[in-house]
């Protein structure tokens, strides 16, 4: 890569200076005025109307009341939200989804995304809360007393529109922007039957059971003290000002650039189709989660090859987990069922036993093949088996391995997907390239379909997410107009 005056940058020596750069975080109260939010519940925030919004570290923060005594583990902070959105003036500049938090499943478990274990609440937690008490049988993990009196403990970002570029917005060039958060359902909760952390397979005391008392199924949480932390710049000099004024008069417009993915979800039959339009649809990806992950609430889901009571009659253990010499030693990793996305198999069966490790013994031969199909072309052309579409997969999010899945199991039972790319490959570092397949001059028509002996039809719902780039351009006296 070269510099402006042709000499490579490993052997130019100029060094770039912006003076009078200032910097101040503002802490935003919601604009509904509501300090306790309940599911399906919306939090607004207003944001300032002049500097430059930093976008990828702004964050809402919050804390999290459950109903006590049923034994409630929370999911990672993301998943409490189902929705983001973004307005400008009132007129929607990103849409986000209703599915925002199996958006940010699959990119965290494909490595685009990292959750932080400090705010985060990266981990399930098996027997002791998040500021460090140990949790007794049927007690709840809720953060509305103790130091979560007055503090909040978690954090999240904007979602995909957090990674806009370039990423400090002029804000005096918008309308007024608001940012709209809608709360996920209770469904995203587990309700474990354990205490102290009893690993899988001890009888019914295990974190993978279901809380067996009466009503633990009607567990809820609340969203409490929800606040906005904008970090902003402004910059003293008229320099930045008097480029963007010359940018416009030569152009009439600035362009920012960000992706939006669009979710379509449906009942696994076998094949599911949808139409799309989009300017640059650079991604598409299938995954697959039980049907009962959204009617009833569960115990923990086990990462393949943890820890179990007896390793002789509850399945599968690995050694990279010290789980492979001693009754119930070795590290424990566990998900809500919101976050399993499964290879949807007859066998291991959607209801196989976690406690017996049947579940994720996958000895059936037949297969789960997929397919593409964009209007009349097949892509690829083939029917892809296990490894091809983990292969595909990695190719379509430009990574070497899988962030979260370290073994086959794993990636079968825990983190399973099936994407293609349908774009160049972009890095995080790279300059924004919009590559993808352009659909706008037809109503395309998607379809994934699947073949093979071992298929489950009947007990899956897919949620395909479509990754769309959307260009924001922006005009003399705060016009704005979407292309996407």
């Amino acid at each position: 890569m070269e510099s402006a005056g042709g000499i490579p940058h490993v052997l130019s020596y100029n060094l770039s200076t912006m003076n009078s750069v200032s910097f101040n975080s503002f802490q935003l109260s919601p604009s509904t005025g509501a300090t306790n939010v309940l599911p399906n519940g919306q939090i607004r925030f207003s944001l300032p109307n002049n500097g430059l919004f930093d976008a990828k570290t702004s964050k809402i923060t919050f804390s999290v009341k459950a109903t006590e005594d049923f034994g409630v583990r929370l999911p990672p902070a993301s998943q409490f939200f189902s929705r983001i959105e973004i307005r400008a003036g009132g007129s929607t500049i990103y849409a986000g989804s209703n599915f925002n938090h199996i958006i940010e499943s699959v990119k965290v478990n494909m490595g685009q995304k990292k959750v932080c274990g400090v705010t985060g609440h990266k981990d399930f937690l098996d027997c002791s809360t998040q500021t460090g008490k140990l949790l007794a049988l049927n007690k709840s993990e809720t953060y509305d007393a103790e130091l979560g009196t007055d503090q909040n403990l978690f954090a999240i970002d904007l979602g995909e529109f957090a990674d806009i570029q370039p990423r400090l917005i002029s804000v005096d060039l918008l309308p007024s922007l608001e940012v709209i958060l809608t709360v996920n359902d209770a469904k995203c909760l587990s309700i474990v039957n354990g205490t102290s952390g009893q690993p899988r397979g001890t009888a019914t005391n295990a974190v993978t059971i279901a809380n067996d008392t009466a009503s633990a199924g009607t567990a809820t949480f609340e969203i409490l003290r929800p606040t906005m932390y904008v970090n902003m710049y402004s910059l003293g000099s008229g320099a930045y000002n008097q480029a963007i004024r010359s940018r416009m008069n030569d152009v009439g417009y600035l362009s920012m650039c960000f992706e939006n993915t669009l979710v379509f979800n449906s009942s696994w039959t076998g094949s599911t189709r949808f139409s799309l339009s989009a300017m640059s649809l650079k991604r598409l990806t299938a995954v697959w989660r039980k049907k009962s992950a959204a009617s009833a609430l569960t115990g923990a889901i086990p990462i393949v090859g943890g820890a179990v009571a007896d390793m002789d009659g509850d399945g599968a253990v690995y050694g990279i987990y010290g789980s492979s010499n001693v009754n119930g030693a070795g590290v424990a990793e566990y998900q809500t069922a919101g976050e399993q996305f499964c290879l949807p198999t007859s066998e291991p069966a959607h209801n196989a036993s976690i406690e017996t490790g049947v579940a994720f013994h996958y000895d059936t031969a037949g297969g789960v093949n997929f397919q593409w199909k964009l209007q009349s072309a097949l892509v690829p052309n083939y029917a892809c088996d296990v490894a091809s579409q983990a292969e595909l997969t990695k190719h379509a999010y430009n990574v070497d391995e899988f962030a979260k899945a370290r073994i086959l199991p794993q990636f079968l039972f825990n983190y399973h997907c099936f994407a293609i790319p349908l774009g160049l490959p972009e890095t995080p570092y790279d300059k924004k390239l919009i590559s993808g397949l352009n659909s706008n001059s037809t109503n395309m028509f998607v379809e994934l379909t699947s073949s093979g002996s071992n298929r489950d039809v009947d007990n899956y719902d897919v949620f395909v997410l479509a990754c769309t780039d959307v260009i924001l351009r922006v005009g003399q006296g705060k016009a704005i107009e979407i292309i996407s």
